[in-house]
């Protein structure tokens, strides 16, 4: 997807077959996304031909998603790997954010059994009575002490038999991994694959996409820092694409 030209400047994303699906003339739509801009973006998404893995771009965008979920005509789970809980609740206003999309899809996509969020940083008291109906949080605290095996078995456990639809937001990774406009988590991108491949061994996907790119704007290919930052965010786009087309 091509919000704003930063996916466009990773060379390596090239060499797949893919098909980019434009929206930079969307206005309304960064962080918040209007109706009028989110019946275009579900518009555009409904013609493309790849349905396998969606790279979104910049977090800002992470409420794509829940276009993308809404798709699905099968019960499924989703699993989303994310530094935030994006379940913000609505307070009235008309707009999906990239901050509240899971309780919007909690609220309106029926086929959605479960949600585990995988590496998000919440309160220590933060117990599951706290957590909407469906959800599940592995926090960033107890994923530091996990395998890739122990965080795969859990999430079998919670959502026993269903299909699964993976979401990567790379904020959930440390800031040797990526690097993105938002605080960052503490999971490592071998971490990260080696979760992706033991779910993908004995689950059926039924989507998947990556978000969290560090938005770059003309000037910022003048600087040195940026583009290592670019780097970092291919290399890790490809290696989690890489993942979730294996086998």
């Amino acid at each position: 997807m091509n919000f704003d030209g930063t996916l466009q400047k990773q060379a390596s994303l090239q060499t797949y077959p893919a098909e980019w699906i434009d929206f930079s003339d969307l206005s309304g739509c960064r962080g918040y996304c209007t109706g009028e801009s989110l019946r275009k973006i579900r518009s555009r998404l409904r013609s493309r031909k790849h349905r396998r893995v969606t790279l979104i771009g910049p977090g800002n965008y992470h409420y794509v998603t829940y276009v993308l979920l809404s798709e699905i005509r099968q019960p499924f789970s989703l699993v989303l790997f994310d530094h935030h809980t994006d379940l913000a609740m609505g307070d009235g206003s008309p707009y999906l954010s990239c901050g509240s999309w899971v309780s919007c899809a909690l609220e309106t996509l029926p086929l959605l059994e479960r949600v585990i969020i995988i590496g998000a940083n919440v309160p220590a008291a933060g117990g599951a009575a706290e957590w909407p109906d469906k959800v599940s949080v592995i926090p960033e605290r107890d994923v530091r002490r996990m395998t890739a095996e122990m965080i795969a078995r859990t999430v079998r456990a919670l959502a026993p038999g269903l299909p699964l639809y993976i979401s990567v937001d790379k904020d959930v990774l440390g800031p040797d991994h990526a690097a993105t406009d938002w605080d960052q988590g503490s999971m490592s991108l071998r971490q990260l694959l080696d979760v992706i491949r033991e779910l993908k061994r004995t689950r059926p996907l039924a989507g998947a996409d990556i978000c969290g790119e560090m938005p770059l704007g003309p000037i910022d290919l003048l600087s040195g820092e940026r583009l290592r930052h670019l780097k970092k965010n291919e290399r890790a786009n490809k290696a989690i694409v890489d993942a979730l087309l294996a086998g």
